[in-house]
């Protein structure tokens, strides 16, 4: 589990923070599009904006990273979003994934990082299954316990719902009132018995405590079919691939063009 915060040279009052996973040795870290669009647009110099990823308990700042894929169907719908205070969305393409590309202290990034596998197959996680859910939750804090006192929460809960975003598969599974039904969250783990990773936390419901609300995440049996459509490749073929030459595929073809999205 990482911490993504992103801050702008005197600009915002409060930082951008959320949660992310690690999901392959070569630290490759899957989070949600609401999350990587600020690290796409730190890869813009004319926009100020600096995105670090936090490992640890408090997280401590220690890599940097870009954008490896974030799904241009997203962007193109809720780039305008960015202004929202509280944007909603139902967690429909709501995923990305980052490339570790360097330490900030000029060390060598390991050889390998300690990663979660994930689990893409379908029905993996039925109605009433333990999961283990982790994430770096902020919304009941202030702006400096983010930038210097974040811990990361967890939760034992069962899969109260499985949801579907069009017809029979499962898209989505509901996971509660827990704890980490908060902002900062997005991006979090919901991890199986087994120790795989089924879930990405992507949205919750209003209310005004945590208990009164339903945290959801996408599944990862989700993300791997929307990889295939929007890129005709799935997971394992990304991570199996040349990962740093996939990332500036990406970021010279793709990446501009959705930053200009942001810049109108």
């Amino acid at each position: 589990l990482v911490n993504i915060l992103c801050t702008q040279q005197g600009g915002f009052s409060k930082s951008i923070s959320g949660s992310g996973v690690i999901i392959d040795p070569r630290g490759v870290v899957l989070t949600n599009a609401h999350v990587a669009q600020y690290v796409l647009l730190s890869q813009n110099p004319d926009i100020h904006i600096s995105c670090v990823i936090r490992p640890g308990a408090p997280a401590t700042p220690r890599w940097s990273a870009e954008i490896l894929f974030i799904p241009p169907v997203w962007v193109e719908k809720h780039a305008r979003d960015i202004n929202m205070s509280r944007p909603l969305g139902t967690g429909e393409h709501d995923y990305a994934l980052l490339r570790i590309t360097k330490s900030l202290d000029s060390a060598l990034l390991p050889a390998s990082f300690p990663f979660l596998p994930p689990d893409t197959r379908e029905a993996i996680g039925f109605q009433g299954d333990q999961v283990l859910v982790a994430s770096y939750p902020t919304e009941f804090i202030g702006d400096s316990a983010v930038q210097f006192s974040l811990y990361p929460v967890t939760s034992i809960t069962t899969i109260k719902q499985l949801l579907t975003f069009v017809s029979n598969p499962v898209d989505l599974l509901s996971l509660g009132g827990i704890v980490g039904a908060q902002g900062g969250s997005s991006g979090g783990a919901a991890v199986n018995a087994w120790g795989f990773l089924i879930g990405l936390i992507s949205t919750t419901s209003e209310g005004d405590t945590t208990a009164t609300r339903d945290l959801r995440a996408i599944t990862l049996s989700y993300i791997n079919r929307d990889l295939i459509a929007q890129t005709q490749f799935d997971l394992a073929t990304i991570l199996g691939g040349d990962i740093e030459a996939e990332a500036l595929d990406f970021n010279t073809r793709i990446a501009q063009s959705l930053i200009d999205l942001y810049l109108k």
